[in-house]
């Protein structure tokens, strides 16, 4: 998206170099971070995230610049902060959350996160590595969010379909990866990585951040063999740290766990990161676009193959899979379900749940309909 800029704010910065501007610019957001990171934000995840979501938001709009090579640049925060014209942007990139058609939730946070930093500039106007500030520099500011620019914080339809496989799919999902995906592989380890993923997440329900986030050697390993579970890292308030839980493994996760740190898991590079039990091809850390790229190619490959699975079905799915699994056979089991699933309030479960005929007709309370949550589909029957 890109727009036109002639404010009289805009010229008295286009007398400064773009290099400039755009050093000043990461440096703010930088000194932003270190604070976040200062009041205890997690390095690994929410300061990585929240680093990745500020450069997104600020790269989807465009507007035009003489002094850029390419004659139009990037959003730089003192354009959010311009009393005249930072109001024009913030719809502008209000507007392209919408036309990516991204899930309510995640407009929020990034138009929070966006704010957040707004309102660190304001109260923080230094410039670092600056002897000026940012109204010195760069003219007068303003907060200009208000709160019809952030999207109302409830309980969000998706805007994608979500899916719960049955116990009989999830079989005949487990069972095409091990007789025909492991077996055409170019790379045994990586098909095993990627083998033990889907079943440690639809097996035990975890979030994605936190599967990848387990440690399987050094001093720090999160696999207690000897009570068949896992700790686990999960999310915690913004700012607090994570929370952490052990998780049992069911018997077919521990079986696949075990067979693929003893004959696969050393067979990926060894780097820094070596603790970590899933590894890419380099040895480093798999990272969740890294993880959700490869399982849209085995849904693929699996739909091809016979697998009756949505096509649009998406990791998560897995974590809705196993608590909806999981209530079937035990509804009364809520409570365990919940502290396995890392969640406080039976309202936050409620996403990853739903119930099949024979549960309204036979089982369902009013205690179980607080889990019943008619936008998501179950897959396949029992």
């Amino acid at each position: 998206m890109t727009t036109r800029s002639d404010s009289n704010v805009e010229a008295k910065q286009h007398q400064i170099p773009w290099e400039e501007r755009l050093e000043d610019h990461n440096n703010k957001k930088t000194e932003y971070l270190e604070n976040c990171l200062f009041r205890g934000c997690n390095p690994e995840t929410t300061i990585k995230t929240l680093d990745s979501a500020l450069t997104s938001i600020f790269n989807r709009v465009q507007i035009e610049d003489p002094t850029h090579p390419a004659g139009r640049r990037p959003l730089l925060c003192w354009d959010l902060l311009d009393p005249e014209l930072g109001w024009t942007y913030i719809r502008l990139i209000s507007t392209s959350l919408l036309q990516d058609e991204l899930a309510p939730g995640t407009r929020r946070h990034y138009m929070r996160d966006l704010r957040l930093f707004c309102e660190f500039i304001v109260a923080k106007p230094n410039i670092p590595g600056r002897t000026t500030t940012v109204i010195e520099k760069y003219g007068p500011i303003a907060l200009n969010f208000t709160k019809y620019d952030l999207p109302i914080h409830a309980q969000d339809r998706p805007v994608k379909k979500r899916y719960a496989l049955s116990a009989a799919v999830l079989h005949y999902f487990y069972e095409f990866l091990r007789t025909d995906y492991l077996r055409k592989h170019k790379l045994p380890h990586a098909a095993a990585r990627d083998y033990f993923a889907v079943v440690l997440q639809a097996e035990t329900g975890l979030r994605v951040s936190e599967l990848l986030a387990i440690r399987s050697g050094g001093g720090s390993s999160d696999v207690d063999w000897a009570k068949g579970r896992i700790r686990v890292f999960g999310k915690g308030k913004r700012c607090s740290g994570k929370r952490i839980r052990w998780v049992p493994l069911t018997p077919m996760a521990s079986a696949v766990l075990s067979v693929f740190i003893q004959r696969f898991r050393s067979m990926f590079p060894i780097s820094d990161e070596k603790d970590y039990l899933f590894l890419d091809k380099n040895g480093k850390r798999l990272m969740p676009y890294q993880y959700a790229k490869i399982f849209r190619r085995i849904v693929r490959l699996a739909i091809d193959f016979g697998v009756p699975l949505p096509e649009d079905i998406r990791l998560h799915d897995l974590r809705r899979s196993f608590a909806t699994n999981s209530l079937e056979k035990n509804p009364m089991g809520y409570r365990q379900l919940l502290k396995n699933l890392g969640h406080t309030y039976p309202s936050s479960a409620a996403p990853y749940l739903i119930a099949t005929d024979g549960d309204v007709e036979e089982q369902q309370t009013d205690l179980i309909d607080v889990f019943i949550d008619p936008a998501i589909d179950k897959w396949g029957k029992k």
